[in-house]
């Protein structure tokens, strides 16, 4: 066995040792050098500023408890937000936010110029849009909330008279705290003298010239406000177009009328321009024999056309329809008989409702002298089968 003897100096040398550890290295027990501190002075108007911000904080303070004091006093329990500190650090020239942006954060004015645009410097900004995936809801929306109810007229009177009794004690309550000045008293002749009292007796002719001309302006004021709310022509009109016009996207209604004669212009005319007016789309077929009319729109349009047709035009005004070419002929049947000579009148075929409408081009007037023209007309349109309902009615027996 052979026994060695350590290397003691490679102990001693710290880089060489292995078990050396420099936290616990003892330093140096020599006294340090002492650096006399140099003195430190208060900057002028140091402590005059502090006592100047205790000053202002004490006056808020007073100014806080004279104001809840005064609301107390009024009867009013609100709870006012007041600012304990009403001083504000003045902001920065950029903001956190903005800084990655910029090229260099110190300037004052963010000018295009400064602002970094360049991506492979780390710029944030890009040409590409981030479109954020939707994600559902994780719990059940549950049903949907309840429509509102129709409420009668009462009812609305009511919520109309609550809210506007709602506005009037928060005006009055805004007039109290001081932030509205109030109202100027609504003097009238019959009550000038218990408003004005001793100024009324001291110059009567005066206060009655006043009291006139503010009356003038109140009837000024409110003539103003109602031609100021009145509608124009073209808002009118837009505004009747908006209560005619229904959605008949899902479901149209249709009505079919059957009329003996529509020789007469003056009926045309109203046939027309009404359908018109209700904005209904369909077609009226002029035959020498019987004439179709067939309306598509809302319900409420063709209720408006149903009155128009059945009700209000007297149909029988009009001329006799004569089966004979000619009015002025008497023209015999087969048995000898002179022909029998048909009152005009209007009678509805049918009403329903369809998908969608056929007729989209308006309300148009299609004279067709003979029975394959009604057809051919018809089939343009896939409404043949209106035509084969007006042949084959039969009219009511009296």
């Amino acid at each position: 066995m052979k026994v060695e003897k350590p290397n003691i100096e490679s102990f001693a040398d710290p880089s060489k040792n292995p078990y050396y550890d420099p936290n616990l290295a003892v330093e140096s027990i020599a006294p340090k050098s002492r650096v006399s501190r140099s003195l430190r002075f208060n900057a002028k108007g140091k402590y005059i500023e502090q006592a100047n911000q205790m000053r202002t904080q004490a006056r808020l303070e007073k100014l806080k408890q004279e104001i809840a004091d005064s609301v107390k006093k009024t009867g009013m329990d609100v709870e006012l937000d007041l600012v304990s500190d009403m001083s504000k650090e003045a902001p920065p020239n950029i903001e956190w936010w903005d800084a990655p942006l910029m090229k260099n954060p110190e300037i004052v004015e963010p000018i295009e110029e400064n602002i970094n645009f360049d991506t492979d410097n780390g710029s944030i900004i890009t040409l590409y849009i981030q479109h954020p995936v939707q994600i559902s809801p994780p719990v059940d929306n549950g049903p949907p909330p309840p429509k509102p109810l129709m409420l009668t007229k009462k009812e609305r009177k009511k919520l109309r008279r609550q809210r506007r009794l709602e506005e009037q004690r928060d005006k009055q309550d805004k007039i109290r705290m001081g932030l509205l000045p109030p109202d100027q008293p609504k003097v009238k002749i019959s009550n000038l003298m218990r408003v004005l009292g001793n100024e009324a007796i001291l110059d009567p002719t005066k206060v009655e010239a006043q009291v006139r001309e503010q009356m003038k302006s109140r009837q000024d004021a409110h003539k103003k406000h109602n031609e100021e709310k009145k509608l124009t022509k073209e808002e009118k009109r837009e505004k009747l177009k908006k209560k005619l016009m229904e959605d008949t996207s899902k479901v149209v209604q249709v009505a079919v009328f059957k009329v003996n004669d529509l020789s007469d212009g003056q009926k045309r005319y109203k046939v027309d321009i009404n359908a018109q007016q209700l904005y209904l789309t369909g077609i009226v077929i002029v035959c020498p024999t019987q004439c179709m009319v067939v309306v598509e729109g809302g319900p409420k349009g063709i209720k408006q056309y149903k009155k128009l047709m059945l009700r209000r035009i007297d149909w029988s005004d009009s001329k006799k329809m004569d089966t004979g070419e000619d009015e002025g002929n008497d023209e015999k049947g087969s048995d000898g008989q002179p022909k029998e000579k048909k009152e005009n009148k209007c009678f509805l075929v049918w009403e329903g409702s369809i998908k969608e409408r056929l007729f989209k081009n308006g309300f148009k007037f299609k004279p067709c002298p003979t029975e394959y023209k009604v057809q051919e007309t018809l089939e343009k349109f896939n409404a043949a089968h209106y035509w084969e309902l007006v042949k084959n009615y039969v009219e009511p027996a009296l």
